[in-house]
């Protein structure tokens, strides 16, 4: 592997101003191939170098870090099916009804891909709030990223557990993973790499989640919240590896990593974003039905389909602001250049 390469990618991706910190990892199982850290956590009020401690924000990362997997290994021991309708969880879903597990997973629901639930004052209950409104395309016609079926499917794990996401995750995930350094709301004495000014206060956002309805919720949320190390989503990436041995069956996690929108401008398994071909975050040289995810805060994890090999980039490329779309060019590089070798 030409480590040089990717330190120079990385690098450049530091000089060009394309996020503030960068920390990367790439593997096979469980060897590590590639490591890197470098930059400041934070640049306002006053900058502060990346630690490896810190704690980034994973963003989107927390839909497949934590929700969905503990949808699995609840789905493991027959507590939620992917044919489960709405229904069964909620007793108001305004002629939604009949939408399920499956279609919230696989981002086919016709739920909105995102609603401003932070800026509503009145609202009593973020499930009502979503389901009351209009479907954005007919169930199940094509795939549309939508956070707003995230934060149903977290309600509805928290309605089968009857306690918090955060303590369902904690236990399905974190624990079985050994991911120790891994939370939702992470405690005061945390180092945490900052994301963005805060337009209602002015304050940078430093160890809060970044995502306003995740926040709005109190920082516990199905699309939104986790708080992770490098070292800890390396564990996370090395079960991924592993396709789930240890942790989920392998039929699980076939059936996890299936490609279920092959006619749909996007390839989505459950929970799972894939390469299908189509345009993709993680580059073009990954074997068709790779996996992974990004987070908008500039996280992101892919595994190749094939080999195993995978690859981590987490970054703060929203601090001080989101404007900053610089990253998007310097991650394709940098995956195109890890899948671009035969790891064997």
């Amino acid at each position: 592997m030409n480590t040089e390469n990717l330190k120079n990618i990385l690098s450049k991706g530091l000089e060009q101003s394309a996020y503030p910190c960068c920390a990367a990892a790439v593997g096979k199982g469980d060897e590590v191939l590639f490591r890197f850290s470098a930059g400041h956590r934070a640049l306002f009020p006053e900058k502060l170098p990346l630690t490896e401690d810190t704690l980034f924000d994973m963003a989107s990362l927390s839909k497949l870090m934590g929700t969905t997997m503990a949808c699995l290994r609840m789905m493991e021991e027959g507590k939620i099916s992917c044919g489960d309708k709405i229904s069964k969880y909620f007793s108001s879903c305004f002629g939604k009804e009949d939408i399920t597990v499956f279609e919230l997973m696989t981002h086919t629901s016709g739920i909105s891909a995102h609603m401003p639930l932070y800026l509503d004052k009145d609202m009593e209950d973020a499930v009502s709030a979503i389901l009351s409104r209009p479907l954005a395309y007919p169930t199940g016609t094509k795939t549309v990223y939508s956070c707003m079926g995230y934060i149903l499917l977290g309600k509805i794990l928290e309605k089968i557990e009857g306690k918090p996401l955060d303590e369902i995750v904690k236990e399905r995930v974190f624990v079985p993973l050994g991911m120790e350094n891994s939370f939702y709301n992470p405690p005061a004495d945390k180092v945490c790499a900052a994301t963005e000014k805060d337009i209602f206060t002015g304050e940078m956002v430093c160890g809060v989640v970044h995502d306003e309805n995740a926040r709005f919720l109190g920082g516990i949320s199905g699309n939104a919240g986790m708080f992770c190390t490098l070292g800890d989503t390396v564990r996370f990436a090395q079960m991924l590896s592993n396709r789930g041995a240890g942790y989920l069956s392998e039929q699980t996690f076939s059936l996890a990593v299936t490609d279920y929108t092959p006619a749909f401008d996007e390839s989505r398994g459950l929970g799972f974003q894939l390469y299908g071909g189509k345009p993709f975050p993680g580059g073009s040289n990954m074997s068709l039905g790779s996996y992974g995810h990004t987070g908008f805060t500039g996280t992101s994890l892919f595994v190749d389909n094939k080999t195993g090999v995978y690859a981590i980039l987490l970054t703060n490329r929203v601090h001080p602001t989101r404007e900053n779309g610089l990253l998007y060019p310097i991650r394709r590089e940098f995956y195109n250049a890890v899948f671009s070798e035969q790891i064997l």
